[in-house]
């Protein structure tokens, strides 16, 4: 079982990887888009993941990690919201919406595995446990105005 510091450092990395993962993913749907509306809206999820991947960076870094390169960050997720802007055979307003509401999917399902326990596991640290349930508000949040957005395009 590992301690709680590995899996302090464990968590971070992963979602860390995760926000530059949608930072990428709201990048590349502001190019998909003309609709003002979507393109202000992209950019402040695109800036809330920046935010957020600093503050984890941080945490690595307090809880004796190193921050790796984003150029190392081409995991599966990478790979999934690279493979969603391949499928989007249009730039029409569906279609970006539901890239994205499949990326809001797959980063608050993350914290949501992060954040639960059985009772073998070792559990956060209290303030980091803090700092992810604040983080994954937010992005819940994200992924629910997302979602409205989807289900009323036309």
């Amino acid at each position: 079982m590992k301690d709680r510091t590995e899996k302090a450092q464990d968590v971070l990395e992963k979602l860390s990887k995760l926000h530059y993962d949608r930072i990428q993913g709201y990048h590349r749907a502001k190019e998909d888009t003309e609709d003002t509306d979507l393109l202000a809206l992209f950019s402040f999820y695109e800036q809330q993941s920046r935010q957020f991947k600093s503050d984890l960076n941080s945490e690595i870094i307090k809880y004796g990690g190193e921050v790796p390169d984003d150029n190392s960050f081409m995991g599966d997720i990478h790979q999934a919201w690279m493979d969603l802007k391949a499928a989007v055979t249009g730039k029409d307003r569906d279609s970006v919406l539901s890239s994205c509401e499949f990326g809001e999917q797959t980063i608050v399902g993350a914290y949501e595995d992060v954040l639960k326990y059985d009772e073998d596991d070792t559990r956060l640290p209290e303030a980091l446990e803090s700092t992810l349930r604040k983080q994954l508000e937010e992005l819940q949040a994200a992924k629910s105005r997302i979602a409205t957005l989807h289900a009323h395009a036309d």
